[in-house]
C-alpha cells in the first residue's frame, strides 16, 4: 500500500503541474490551480485510488503505470467532493490546513472561488481517465463509472443534508452510507479497476459485496473518528459532526438505547450549533456509552462479511491487496 501510495501521489502531482500550463491565461487563474494543487497533495490515505489499482490487479498484471494515472481520477473527484462539503458544512479545516473557501477571503468570494475550484476538480477527473494509456472503449466505460458515482454520492449527500434526525432508523443510514460513502469509497473505484482491466460485468459484480460492504464500514469508522478523533492525528474538528447533527449509527443507536434523560439531552443539543465544551462531552460520553462498542462491532462484521464475499477466482495478488485493505480500514477506529 505504502509503494503504491507514493506512486498515486507522483502521478497526481505530475498532473496537476501540467495544468498550471493554463495559468497563461491569467495569475489569479494560475494561483487557482496552484491552490488545486496543494489542496490535494496535503496527503490522506488515498484508498481510493490504490482500490483501482487493486481492483485492476484481480484481473490483470500488465500496464501498471497506465492504471496509476488513470487512478488519480477518484482523487480528483474526492478534492471536488471535499471543497464543495467543507462549504455545505461550514468547516474551516481539512487534513490540517485551511479548506478552499478559507485559503481566500473569508465570505462569499472565498466560497465562489472554491466552488470554482471544485468545479475544476470534477473536469479534470475526466481529463485523468482521457489521457490515460487504455483503449477508447476502456476509457468510455471508466467515464461511464465516474458518472456513476458522481451520481450516487450526491444523491446521498442530499439526503445526509435533510435537517431532522431524530425520526432515523438504522436502515436510513445505511441507504445514505451506501450511497454517499461506499459507491465512491470503495464500490466505485473496484468496478474503475476492473472495467479498465476489460472484466465482463458478470465479473465485476462479484466485487459488489465486498464493495458495499467494506464500503459501509469505512463510513462507521470515519464516524467514530469524526467524535472521538485526535484533531492533531485527524486534521480535522472532532466537534463538527456534533454541532452540525450528522446523521450517524453512533446517534441513531444512541437515541435508541437512551433512557428518556439521555434521550432528551441528546434531542436537544446534538446538532445545536452553539453548544458548549461540556454539553459536546457529554455527548461524547453518552455515545461511549450506548452506540460506540455496537458500531464498532457492526463495522467489523461488515469488514469480515466483504473479505469472505471476495471470488476465489481473482488472481491472488490483487484479492490479497483488497483483503489488506480490509484489515487497514479496521485497524482505524
Amino acid at each position: 500500500m505504502k509503494e503504491y501510495k507514493e506512486k498515486v501521489n507522483f502521478a497526481l502531482k505530475r498532473f496537476l503541474e501540467k495544468k498550471l500550463d493554463d495559468g497563461k491565461y491569467s495569475p489569479e487563474i494560475k494561483k487557482l490551480i496552484e491552490n488545486i494543487l496543494e489542496y490535494s497533495l496535503r496527503g490522506g490515505k488515498r484508498i481510493r485510488p490504490l482500490l483501482i489499482i487493486f481492483a485492476y490487479k484481480c484481473f490483470k498484471d500488465n500496464n501498471e503505470q497506465a492504471v496509476i494515472d488513470a487512478s488519480i481520477c477518484i482523487e480528483l473527484m474526492q478534492a471536488y467532493l471535499l471543497i464543495h462539503d467543507d462549504i455545505i458544512d461550514n468547516a474551516d479545516l481539512r487534513r490540517g490546513k485551511p479548506a478552499m473557501h478559507k485559503i481566500y477571503s473569508s465570505g462569499d468570494f472565498g466560497k465562489s472561488m472554491a466552488i470554482l475550484a471544485g468545479n475544476l476538480c470534477s473536469h479534470y477527473m475526466y481529463d485523468s481517465i482521457l489521457e490515460s494509456d487504455f483503449s477508447d472503449k476502456e476509457k468510455i466505460e471508466a467515464i461511464k463509472y465516474l458518472g456513476w458515482i458522481a451520481e450516487r454520492e450526491n444523491y446521498g449527500q442530499a439526503l445526509d443534508i435533510i435537517p431532522g434526525f431524530e425520526n432515523l432508523n438504522e436502515e436510513d443510514v445505511m441507504k445514505i452510507y451506501e450511497l454517499k460513502t461506499a459507491t465512491y469509497t470503495v464500490q466505485g473505484p473496484l468496478y474503475l479497476g476492473a472495467c479498465l482491466a476489460s472484466a465482463p460485468s458478470a465479473e465485476i459484480e462479484k466485487l459488489q459485496e465486498y464493495g458495499k460492504n467494506i464500503g459501509i464500514a469505512f463510513q462507521i469508522q470515519d464516524d467514530i473518528i469524526g467524535i472521538f478523533g485526535n484533531i492533531e492525528e485527524t486534521g480535522k474538528p472532532n466537534d463538527s459532526d456534533i454541532k452540525e447533527g450528522k446523521k450517524t449509527l453512533l446517534i441513531v443507536k444512541a437515541l435508541e438505547f437512551a433512557n428518556s434523560e439521555d434521550k432528551k439531552f441528546l434531542l436537544e443539543n446534538y446538532g445545536k450549533k452553539n453548544i458548549s465544551e461540556n454539553d459536546i462531552k457529554k455527548i461524547r460520553e453518552i455515545i461511549e456509552k450506548l452506540s460506540l462498542d455496537y458500531c464498532r462491532k457492526k463495522m467489523s462484521e461488515m469488514i469480515e462479511k466483504g473479505k469472505n464475499s471476495l471470488p476465489s477466482d481473482l488472481r491472488d495478488e490483487g484479492k490479497n491487496c483488497l483483503i489488506e485493505m480490509a484489515d487497514y480500514i479496521s485497524s482505524l477506529a
